[in-house]
């Protein structure tokens, strides 16, 4: 059984308080040059939920980081659809 609210982060404390053996930055790096460099949002996130436990969202401000470091270009191929692609290697 999981446990309260942690009502600071309004996060579950337990399977999900658990620290992650990679940081999520270096998962999506190592993903998105796996798959050639380039994939879709959808496809990213269907690859990250299958190493961690994320939102769409907390996936979402981790490719704003790394487009603001120069890592990753992150456009619009259409309405509701990103694609994101590989500027350099780690």
């Amino acid at each position: 059984m999981l446990k309260p609210l942690n009502k600071r982060r309004g996060r579950r404390q337990g399977v999900r308080a658990t620290w992650r053996s990679l940081p999520l930055h270096v998962v999506i790096l190592e993903l998105v040059e796996m798959k050639g460099g380039s994939l879709t949002d959808r496809e990213l996130y269907e690859s990250v939920r299958a190493v961690y436990d994320i939102s769409y969202t907390e996936m979402l401000k981790a490719l704003m980081k790394l487009e603001l470091q120069g890592k990753l270009k992150v456009s619009t191929a259409k309405e509701g659809t990103l694609i994101v692609e590989l500027l350099q290697n780690k």
